[in-house]
């Protein structure tokens, strides 16, 4: 990690990752393998265009699956014009490095074999008991969760669009009989390292920010220590701004009781070898240049977080997604046996 290379490596090397994947994989087409515009010909990590479904996993590519899931609740896919992506299609992107595929692809598959959520949620904490059915929904889980009744922290309706939402939802019992709900953030090529980090306070937008979060970041019931995390300014820095709001999403659960919750967990599911995502500062580059300042021993974004919350052990976890395939690999080996071998040749992380 001695040069400015190591920022983007883990990036560059995922991306030639999902070309090798494309290229070989007998679950893309040939026709998926061959983009004919120039966006996908200089990006060998996008499939063609029109073949944006070869992006999920081949169990929920079909009619009733994830495509259908999404539509049914009005939620969005993460698109982008850098990928070429057509804004209005009801398909997912065809960038094959995509956070939110890859969490699709990770949890929707475990929705349909009995016991792996629940396998999932032990790997995360001992304590679980069992995946409890989440009110008034079809699924154990759910995807751009933004509250109950779809009400996000901004006061949006829309699941993935403008607003605070996790990419994955799900709710456990404990042996205690806690109700604990699972807020679950999938990372897979972000990173946020840099030389002129941008502070998200400023402005017109600035205030509507603090206006938004700071009655929410200093209330009582907050998980946020005000011994250690005194103001909203330090958290107006990504990858802790997207944290910071998603915590307090959790917290709003468990005030108002949504879905009957005791407690709420933000769990970020991250490559072990992003260490771009996961560092606080680096040589002259960082994240959060006031979360650096304060917490100059710990250089890790999940130390700083835990640092700053009441209860870390309860409120905030960071973990490998290949920690928890292989856990489920292990418990499960017959039922999980296509799914785990399809994640650890596509991601192998």
């Amino acid at each position: 990690m001695g040069t400015r290379e190591s920022k983007t490596g883990f990036e560059r090397w995922a991306k030639r990752h999902q070309q090798q994947f494309r290229d070989t994989s007998p679950t893309i087409s040939e026709e998926g393998r061959l983009p004919t515009d120039d966006k996908g010909k200089r990006n060998p990590h996008l499939l063609a265009k029109g073949c944006e479904t070869e992006n999920l996993f081949p169990s929920i590519r079909d009619e009733g699956g994830a495509m259908h899931f999404f539509k049914q609740r009005r939620m969005k896919w993460w698109k982008s014009s850098r990928s070429g992506d057509d804004s209005k299609s009801d398909r997912p992107t065809r960038n094959m490095a995509s956070s939110q595929v890859a969490c699709v692809n990770f949890l929707l598959p475990l929705a349909g074999i009995t016991g792996a959520l629940r396998l999932l949620l032990q790997g995360l904490d001992d304590d679980v008991e069992d995946v409890v059915p989440i009110d008034n929904h079809s699924s154990p889980v759910e995807f751009e969760w933004n509250g109950e009744g779809d009400h996000s922290l901004e006061g949006n309706t829309t699941r993935g669009a403008q607003n605070t939402s996790i990419d994955g939802f799900l709710i456990a019992k404990t042996k205690s009989g806690i109700r604990r709900a699972y807020l679950l953030e999938w990372k897979y090529v972000e990173h946020y390292l840099n030389l002129k980090p941008v502070f998200k306070g400023v402005g017109r937008a600035g205030e509507t920010r603090r206006m938004r979060y700071e009655g929410l970041f200093h209330a009582p019931c907050s998980s946020f220590n005000p011994a250690t995390a005194p103001s909203l300014d330090d958290f107006l820095f990504e990858p802790f701004y997207q944290l910071m709001r998603q915590r307090l999403l959790a917290d709003r659960m468990v005030r108002n009781r949504e879905l009957c919750v005791d407690e709420a967990k933000v769990v970020v599911v991250v490559p072990e070898k992003n260490w771009a995502y996961r560092t606080v500062s680096w040589c002259k580059e960082t994240t959060s240049p006031y979360l650096a300042q304060r917490f100059p021993q710990l250089n890790a974004v999940e130390d700083v977080m835990r640092a700053c919350l009441k209860a870390p052990d309860a409120q905030f976890r960071m973990v490998a997604p290949s920690r928890l395939v292989e856990a489920l690999a292990r418990d499960l080996p017959d039922e999980t046996a296509d799914w785990a071998n399809y994640w650890r040749c596509r991601y192998s992380v």
